[in-house]
């Protein structure tokens, strides 16, 4: 029986930093920030909360959630040093519920690969009914253009199309395609979309990623 080697949790790689993903937003949601109505955001897998707080700082109303109880107390500590009010709790995304027709822009910045894909569906119908009737939609994922991807394939087990568990860190990874992607948002505007490779300066070793980055309006 080969012995799995376990790796840090989400909570523990957050307690081992002091800082994991710096305080930068995401370049589009910056360079997008205009189209935004005002009213209020909500970031899924807010972290320490450098998307979220740069909404704040515009003067939305900004909620937030993130499995690590480290990760939340750091976006409150730097949201209260900053001045700025902001909503982040602890909670599974599996778990949220999101009131329909609530907010202006919702947020998913490279956490949906770490569920199934049929959990990552229900989370994109949430997302997509959670929307005012002109909102917004901020997604970034792994793509199969991954490196990781062909990893997965030789060294972990498939549990669906291109989805994968990982015994050693205790979740799954799903790997989108462009096509599957696109799928979800069908009836959505785009405002914009990119598929391809690049290189991950922000955090860690310099390393590449396959990836698609997403904003749309809902019609």
């Amino acid at each position: 029986m080969r012995l799995v080697k376990k790796l840090p949790t989400w909570e523990e790689v957050y307690r081992n930093v002091e800082s994991l993903w710096g305080a930068k937003p995401d370049r589009i949601l910056v360079d997008y920030a205009t189209l935004i109505p005002k009213g209020k955001v909500l970031d899924l897998g807010i972290g320490e909360g450098r998307n979220g707080l740069f909404f704040a700082k515009l003067g939305y109303e900004v909620e937030g959630f993130d499995i690590s109880p480290t990760a939340i107390k750091r976006c409150i500590e730097r949201a209260k040093d900053l001045n700025l009010e902001i909503k982040a709790k602890v909670q599974d995304l599996k778990k949220i519920k999101i009131p329909k027709g609530k907010y202006s822009l919702i947020i998913s910045a490279w956490v949906l690969n770490f569920f199934t894909k049929s959990d990552a569906v229900e989370i994109v119908k949430k997302i997509k009914a959670g929307l005012t009737k002109d909102g917004f939609v901020y997604i970034g994922v792994f793509s199969i253009a991954d490196p990781g991807y062909e990893k997965s394939k030789k060294n972990l087990e498939p549990v669906d199309e291109n989805t994968f568990y990982s015994p050693a860190r205790n979740y799954f990874i799903h790997y989108f395609t462009k096509e599957e992607f696109l799928s979800f948002f069908s009836e959505f505007k785009i405002i914009y979309f990119a598929d391809g490779t690049e290189l991950d300066l922000g955090h860690g070793e310099p390393h590449y990623h396959g990836f698609i980055e997403y904003l749309g309006q809902k019609c």
